[in-house]
């Protein structure tokens, strides 16, 4: 018997491109120039751009298989004459699972940047004058990624070819030949991987500049500046995964007894089990490419008059805030077993020279468990190397990777 369970499941696996944080066309310019005597001139700006990028994958996958492959179970009982023979075929049972789910990528061509200078001019104004210049460039990229996989895979898996009963036969040989009982059981899973490439803008290639200058005495003057940027990026993910395997290969438990004249035998073929558990769960990586260089601030403040009042307050904050957390919980429960013994040949009566025979075949349990989880990478403006050769950088290929996790199982 062959049951292939391929549960392939892709739960917002689809590649998420996010263009955000445009850059501005020009920089902003502010002049505050060539009032009069006594004047009262304020000026406030604000510019403010903000992405977030929200990323949510739930899975939630059962997979209940059970199983069973028999040729056995043959009785040939009370037979006077002649010979009585059993001879079974092979058993298999072949279980495939593979599950994967839960794949968020993210591409943010902007780094969050106040990537345009400022230019503030407050000059040629009269005495007395009052100025106040107020501007606030920001630019912010909120970028969240997580992901829960729950994985229970119960699987029972039954090949037998023995059990066959031949007794109580007279005249003539009894003879029981039993074929292979193989059980494979594939159980593969993959979850959880976060990909975010945030970058392609290194900020502004020119400064800032204030100049105060030229104005008339006893004037007073205010500028304030601050650029922020910031990005903060958050990758989680939580996998709960729980495989229960229950395999068996029976050969053996033939029965022969009361059996009178004839030769008396029993041969089995093999009992193999072969069972492979693989999870690759919870991947995280990075890529950061953010320079979000301000080139400074130029600040200019002279010829003003007498008793002139004249200040300057300016600010450039880059930030970078990246966490990448992982929960994982993998309990594999492995039940294997192949046997090939268990025979019973008893009370039977033959020939001097035919001695009863038992000859067993080969009893074999192969159990393979691979786990790979909870990966980490943060990179800042690299290509980034997975565990097995894989690299991803700014230009990412969602399939190659979805294809790369299916192959770490």
């Amino acid at each position: 018997m062959t049951f292939k369970s391929r549960l392939t499941t892709a739960i917002a696996t689809g590649a998420v491109l996010v263009s955000a944080l445009a850059p501005i066309a020009s920089a902003d310019t502010i002049n505050v120039t060539g009032n009069g005597a006594l004047s009262n001139n304020a000026v406030s700006t604000s510019t403010n751009t903000t992405s977030v990028v929200n990323q949510t994958n739930n899975a939630n996958i059962s997979n209940n298989v059970n199983s069973n492959a028999s040729t056995g179970g043959n009785s040939s009982n009370f037979n006077t004459g002649g010979q009585s023979t059993i001879k079974t075929g092979n058993a298999t049972d072949n279980v495939s699972i593979n599950n994967a789910a839960n794949l968020n990528s993210a591409t943010v061509s902007n780094c969050g940047c106040s990537n345009d200078p400022i230019n503030v001019s407050v000059g040629g104004n009269g005495a007395y004058s009052s100025n106040g210049v107020s501007a606030d460039n920001t630019s912010s990229t909120f970028l969240n990624q997580n992901n829960d996989a729950n994985y229970n895979n119960n699987v029972t898996a039954n090949a037998t070819t023995g059990k066959n009963d031949s007794s109580f036969d007279t005249g003539g040989g009894s003879v029981i030949v039993t074929g292979n009982a193989s059980t494979n059981v594939s159980v593969n899973n993959a979850a959880n991987a976060n990909v975010a490439n945030v970058g392609g803008n290194d900020g502004s290639s020119d400064p800032s500049n204030i100049d105060v200058s030229g104005n008339g005495a006893f004037s007073t003057t205010g500028v304030a500046l601050e650029q922020d940027s910031a990005v903060v990026l958050n990758q989680a993910n939580d996998a709960s995964i729980n495989n229960n395997v229950n395999a068996n290969a029976k050969t053996g438990q033939n029965q022969q007894q009361f059996n009178t004249g004839g030769f008396v035998g029993i041969a089995t073929g093999n009992a193999t089990d072969n069972v492979g558990i693989n999870n690759a769960a919870n991947f995280n990586v990075a890529n950061l490419d953010c320079g979000c260089a301000l080139m400074g601030t130029d600040i200019s403040v002279g010829g003003n008059g007498a008793e002139s009042d004249n200040a300057v307050s300016s600010a450039s904050n880059n930030s970078v805030f990246p966490s990448q957390v992982n929960d994982e919980a993998l309990w594999n429960g492995v039940k294997g077993g192949a046997g090939t013994g268990s025979n019973d040949l008893g009370y039977s009566t033959g020939s001097v020279l035919n001695d009863p025979v038992v000859v067993t075949g080969d009893g074999t349990s192969t159990t393979d468990v691979n786990n790979i989880g909870n990966g980490n990478v943060y990179s800042n403006g690299n290509n980034v190397t997975l565990p097995g050769g894989w690299t991803v950088g700014t230009t990412f290929d969602l399939n190659g990777f979805m294809t790369y996790l299916q192959s770490l199982v």
